[in-house]
């Protein structure tokens, strides 16, 4: 059974007991293992030992046909819950957990152990993805996918909330914005800012602080570097790039922070072809535009059209892929995708 976001944290909250096999995938990673870190919690009432836990990696299950069928039926010796935890399973490994799932679908043969499987991107020809979508009564499917701005911003308050800090609004908007889609790296982030504030407990958040301890909130020469590849000033973009490499920022960063800018202002331009204003168009981004930003980037929108910032965007996902790439050499792709954006509106 296919789950969306708020059924999937139902169900965290409160699993089914029928329920034995859970599939938690995705492309993003982080969120991935936030929620096979809590359901694997919660199914082994919050306590794990070296006995209530069976391990498999991609290729291990292909090469011991009834190891699975063993490992689902064994109690563990110290008595409690079992769980069974499979880590990015290959086309091998899939035949092999359908047979043995094949083994527990009689109800009066139902396995000790639940199954854990975990594993990146999949897609919707996968045969273990498939099967187990059918499955309205064993099984459950999570898919993981990059919060949206709005999620980003409820996920850092409730961080915050929970460590006894409240936040300015400002703040939060810097927040998000300076933040990645990505749960892992955000949850990171926020737990650093929180270490920060230790010795003051109930410390609201400002935005200083968010400048002290985010990194990217932080970089006056990122936020150089995107306004400079935005405005066409290709030689102040270049100037900036160099500056960050030779800091060590990641490129991979640099091409997601330009194109996090360059996405909210195609966002803008979208919502004003039925005739709206920029200015009510910006007011409804979430997370809302910094505050010291807005005339900037009313600017910034009032200079390039929807169909440049399409290419724009488009060039940010191949350069992206590229950096990804083993081969990718990341000083001269990311040089390559600042000269691009810094002259394709003219």
């Amino acid at each position: 059974m296919k789950l969306n976001q708020s059924a999937a944290n139902f169900f965290l909250r409160r699993p089914e007991p029928n329920v034995f096999v859970a599939l938690v995938y995705g492309t993003d990673s982080g969120k991935v293992s936030e929620f096979v870190c809590k359901l694997r919690s919660k199914w082994l009432d919050h306590r794990a030992d070296d006995f209530s836990i069976s391990g498999f990696t991609a290729g291990e299950i292909s090469k011991n046909e009834i190891g699975l069928v063993d490992e689902m039926a064994a109690y563990s010796l110290t008595g409690g819950p079992r769980l069974v935890h499979i880590k990015n399973p290959n086309a091998d490994d899939t035949k092999h957990i359908i047979e043995t799932l094949k083994v527990f679908s009689d109800p009066d043969n139902l396995p000790v152990a639940r199954l854990l499987i975990e594993a990146g991107p999949l897609p919707t020809s996968n045969l273990l993805r498939k099967a187990l979508e059918k499955d309205r009564d064993k099984a459950v499917v999570i898919a993981c996918y990059p919060d949206r701005p709005g999620d980003v911003m409820r996920v850092c308050k409730q961080l915050l909330l929970e460590a006894g800090h409240t936040i300015e609004p400002d703040a939060l908007s810097l927040l998000a914005s300076s933040l990645p889609p990505d749960r892992k790296i955000l949850s990171l982030e926020v737990e650093k800012l929180i270490c920060f504030l230790n010795d003051r407990p109930k410390q609201p958040v400002t935005i200083a602080h968010i400048q002290d301890v985010i990194s990217e909130a932080g970089n006056s020469t990122l936020e150089k570097l995107v306004f400079a590849c935005v405005e066409g000033r290709a030689a102040d973009a270049d100037k900036a790039l160099n500056q960050l490499i030779d800091s060590g920022q990641s490129a991979i960063m640099i091409v997601r922070a330009v194109a996090r800018h360059l996405h909210r202002m195609h966002q803008v331009l979208c919502a004003t072809k039925n005739g709206g204003s920029i200015a009510s168009a910006m007011s409804a981004l979430r997370p809302p535009i910094f505050a010291m930003h807005r005339d900037i980037f009313m600017r910034h929108c009032s200079i390039w059209s929807a169909t440049k910032l399409e290419k724009a965007l488009e060039k940010a996902t191949i350069a992206e892929q590229e950096l990804k790439s083993p081969l990718g050499t990341e000083p001269y792709l990311a040089g390559r995708f600042v000269l691009a954006i810094s002259t394709l509106r003219h």
